[in-house]
This record gives structure tokens, sequence and C-alpha cells, in this order.
């Protein structure tokens, strides 16, 4: 595992943005249900060996056993954790609570993280963790001006940086491009992002848009660290209405690996592919990984 020293650290808007995580190490990343899982978790990395470089740790900030059994699953299996708090609320209306912050700055301390990964959503309500029913930020500009300043504060107090993640968007609120608006985050809050590739094909999808948009030229590509992959659902309703679910236990369709395989060799820092797969088997996930680390080359071409 690598040591703290290596961590990127947050820079002023517009200084060169430091190589983030371990120097050299880049490759596919794997998730399990952290609570329920781990047997999959243990035998799918055993059968992998080398095969994946990360591993993909999401636990509640309170869970400090959780946390250092996921650290030492790491440790023994030669992988890099990444750390997805399940409690980071910062598009949510409940004021930042700085002891939870210090409290998941010690997490990603155990788990060595380079930085921590959010969705942009609401995470929490009145105090409630939410979970699956996470609340997608609306696409609208007034939405940035929110999420910076809270970012900022989360980046500030947990001592790390965040990397904002497009959420999932059963509804949507706004007319606005997602990555533009992450973008415009990004570069305000001087933060990293993470690509969800699924989440982006299944948005415009939803909204009647091509997957590749000309605005994907003028996105801030150099701080996509992370980019996620998972399986896709299309529901179709009466008048055209088309909804499409995240399905991390089924394969990834043909219409985001072409997605992927559009977007993801523009980020030159891009450092880790997760192969989203709570609720597959043994079998399933150890596929699921090779078929992504088959693919992984054209990806990292840019880097």
């Amino acid at each position: 595992m690598a040591g703290t020293e290596h961590m990127p650290t947050a820079v002023s808007t517009g200084s060169p943005i430091p190589e983030p995580g371990p120097p050299g190490v880049h490759g596919i990343c794997f998730s399990c249900d952290s609570i329920k899982d781990m047997d999959i978790a243990e035998e799918t990395a055993t059968r992998l060996g080398s095969t994946a470089t990360w591993y993909s740790v999401g636990v509640l900030a309170t869970d400090q056993e959780l946390a250092l059994r996921c650290a030492e699953f790491c440790r023994r299996h030669g992988l890099h954790a990444l750390f997805h708090p399940l409690d980071l609320d910062v598009c949510g209306t409940d004021p930042l609570d700085d002891r939870l912050l210090r409290l998941l700055g010690e997490r990603a301390g155990e788990l060595d993280s380079p930085w921590l990964n959010i969705d942009l959503a609401m995470w929490v309500r009145e105090g409630e963790t939410l979970l699956e029913s996470l609340v997608p930020m609306p696409l609208v500009d007034e939405a940035v001006d929110w999420a910076v300043d809270r970012i900022k504060h989360a980046q500030d107090v947990i001592g790390r940086p965040l990397t904002i993640e497009n959420a999932p968007y059963p509804f949507v609120v706004g007319d606005r491009d997602i990555l533009t608006l992450m973008t415009r985050i990004a570069e305000r809050a001087d933060c990293l992002m993470t690509i969800d590739v699924g989440h982006l094909y299944g948005l415009r999808v939803q909204r009647g848009l091509p997957p590749v948009l000309p605005s994907d030229d003028d996105i801030a590509w150099d701080r996509v660290v992370e980019a996620h992959m998972s399986g896709t659902f299309v529901r179709r309703f009466e008048g055209g209405v088309r909804l499409v679910d995240d399905k991390h236990d089924w394969p990834v369709s043909d219409e985001v690996w072409e997605l992927a395989d559009a977007l993801l060799p523009r980020a030159p820092r891009l450092r880790s592919v997760m192969a989203e797969a709570e609720g597959m088997t043994a079998d399933e996930l150890t596929d699921s990984v090779r078929r992504f680390a088959r693919r992984a080359d054209h990806w990292w071409s840019a880097s």
C-alpha cells in the first residue's frame, strides 16, 4: 500500500493538478457489499491475482471495525483501497457535521485511500442516511454554488481530496449537462472527478440526447481520476419515455462500453476504472473484472 506522502493535495484553481494516488498505479477496481459479500471479495481477489489493482470500500464514518477489516483485506491481496463513504452529503440541505467529517478523515487514513469518492446527490435528510434512495443534484446553475462551498469545507476538515461523481438520475430536474456542471464545481472547489459511464449513458438517453456531446470536449478531463461502469436496464413507458436503471449485478451493455471507449481516453490522469458488482457471484465478478482488464489499454492511452 502506498503511504500518505503520495496523497494528492488540494491546489489553488489554475495551478497544475498533482498526479493523483500512488505513483505509477493505475488499473481495474472492483466492489462488493462491504458488510454482506466479503467472502465473495476474498474468493474473487484470490482468483484475480494481479488483474485487479484497486478495491472500493463503502462504509459509514462511524464503522471503524469494518474499515480496518477492509484495509487488512486489501493489504493481504496487494490491493489499493478507494474509499466511497456512505454518509458524506455534499449536495444535501442538512448542515455539514464536522465531527462526521473528521471521522471520515480517520477512515480514509486507515484505508490509505488517496481520495474520497462521493456522488453529487443528497445522501442524508434530517439525519437519516438515504443510501439506496439518494436524491441526485438538480441540473441547474444554482447547484454549483451550493456544492462548491460544501465540498471546500469537507476537504478542509477531512484533509484529503474529494472526487465528485455523477449520480444516477431516476428523475431529472433542470436542463444543464451534468459533466459541464461537474467541471464548474471541480474547478472552483479544486477537487477531483469520477465519471460513472453507466449513469451518464442513462441520463442522456432519458433526455433524448446522444451519448457523446460536443460539450464533452470542454470537460476538465485532467481532473478525472476514477471511472465506474455497471449494467443498465432500460424501462420504456407510454409516450416514448425511457428510464435507465443502474444494475450492478448485470453485465455492462455494448452501448456503455462504446461510451467508455469514446470518453475515457480523454482523461490523462485516470487511475482507476471500477467494475461495480454488488450482487454478483464470485464467478460473475471474476469474469467481469477480467473483461474490464482486456479493454483497459485503450482507456489508459491518453496517459
